[in-house]
């Protein structure tokens, strides 16, 4: 059975690669610099900003379903399961 401390550094674990991708990303979306703004994320995956901002906190425990998983690993163009590899 999986414990809620290995529950919630699968979450962890997401949204560190949720983060990093959006900083480190090379899709039509991205600026000049590789980049997309949480504001810009959330608004191509008809998300909030506050949604995007809370997964990507340490600070906040911000549970997500697996069907926003995909829709940013579709909007990123990074594979779904990169975000369930650490990368640390």
């Amino acid at each position: 059975m999986i414990t809620n401390d290995e529950i919630d550094e699968i979450f962890d674990m997401i949204s560190r690669n949720i983060k990093f991708y959006r900083l480190n990303n090379n899709s039509k979306y991205a600026d000049e610099f590789g980049r997309i703004s949480q504001e810009k994320l959330a608004e191509l995956c008809n998300l909030s900003q506050s949604l995007i901002a809370n997964i990507e906190s340490k600070k906040v425990k911000q549970t997500f379903s697996i069907t926003v998983v995909a829709t940013i690993s579709k909007i990123l163009n990074i594979p779904f399961e990169e975000f369930f590899k650490d990368k640390t």
